[in-house]
């Protein structure tokens, strides 16, 4: 997980235009950025119960 807080907080800091002295704000928002990710949650897609058909109807002759 470090590498990915450090490539995040790196991109972080890139955006910000290199700012010196400031890498702990920039892995600290990573971190919370990538927990946040993390905590949503997943949907599994369910399949699909077949559809119920209609009863027959006998046809007039």
């Amino acid at each position: 997980m470090d590498d990915q807080v450090r490539r995040r907080a790196y991109q972080l800091w890139e955006a910000d235009g290199g700012p010196q002295g400031q890498d702990q704000q920039y892995w600290f928002q990573a971190l919370a950025e990538l927990a946040a990710a993390a905590a949503q949650p997943t949907v599994v897609p369910t399949a699909t119960p077949p559809r119920k058909r209609a009863p027959r109807t006998k046809k007039a002759a």
